[in-house]
């Protein structure tokens, strides 16, 4: 199969909802994501339950697992989305994770913008995504890379915490650009 897009030193692939367990060790060496958003370590199935965490009524055709690779084929992230929601055109990115070893390099810009590029060319006009209130690293991230302010959401319950969640967006076309 051919790769979605490269960015930095990592291709960028897709996964099918049968194929999510190939996150499952990823998302347990980023144990410091999920006590920090969730409380707790990874779940044993945390990979196999992704597909199932999507808004009710939307069908794995809306849903957009990508697989971040390193040269020699090992996982270094993952981007999780759903299509055309809330609206068409519109795309909710639930998830970017990279390895705790792939961080700090600028990677993640280079995976954001490249990844934005490839929606571009699917016509999408705005990204959005949900920012976790005890996740400040990643709230400067987000902002640093072009996304806006939208409003607070919650408290929502995430696993074994209660907080906020900080809705952002990105234009992506303007909407006289976006395709039908």
């Amino acid at each position: 199969m051919a790769p979605l897009f490269q960015a930095a030193d990592l291709t960028a692939e897709h996964v099918t909802d049968v194929d999510v367990d190939v996150f499952q060790p990823l998302l347990e060496r980023c144990e410091d994501f999920y006590q920090r958003c969730y409380g707790r370590p990874a779940r044993p199935d945390e990979a196999k339950q992704m597909p199932e965490e999507r808004p009710p009524g939307l069908g794995p055709e809306r849903g957009h697992f990508v697989a971040l690779r390193d040269a020699g084929g090992a996982l270094m992230g993952i981007l999780e989305s759903v299509s055309d929601f809330p609206s068409p055109g519109e795309w909710y990115l639930g998830l970017m994770l990279l390895a705790p070893e792939v961080r700090g390099h600028r990677r993640g810009e280079a995976v954001i913008r490249a990844y934005e590029d490839w929606l571009r060319g699917q016509g999408v006009r705005l990204l959005r995504l949900g920012v976790a209130e005890p996740n400040p690293a990643a709230l400067r991230f987000w902002t640093r890379v072009g996304f806006r302010e939208e409003k607070w959401v919650g408290p929502l319950e995430q696993g074994l915490l209660t907080y906020r969640v900080l809705r952002m967006s990105k234009t992506l076309l303007e909407s006289a650009e976006a395709t039908p």
